[in-house]
């Protein structure tokens, strides 16, 4: 049988997993955009925050990590 709690909890992890999503679709591509400029500026290790830059690799894979990281703690 399945319980509230359990339905509460799933429920919450959905529209935290959707919240999580829509946040970094607005927010990663005005963050690159601000890292190509930077970029473009001639700043040292700037190509670092290019869009295709390490550091926006680096933050989705951290994004990936936390939601394996919630789904493997729900259990």
């Amino acid at each position: 049988m399945i319980d509230g709690k359990t339905i509460d909890k799933a429920v919450t992890g959905i529209i935290l997993l959707v919240v999580l999503f829509k946040l970094y679709a607005i927010l990663m591509p005005e963050a690159q955009t601000a890292g190509n400029e930077l970029n473009s500026s001639g700043v040292p290790l700037g190509s670092l925050f290019a869009s295709d830059g390490v550091v926006f690799v680096i933050l989705m894979a951290a994004l990936v990590l936390l939601i394996v990281k919630m789904a493997r703690t729900r259990k």
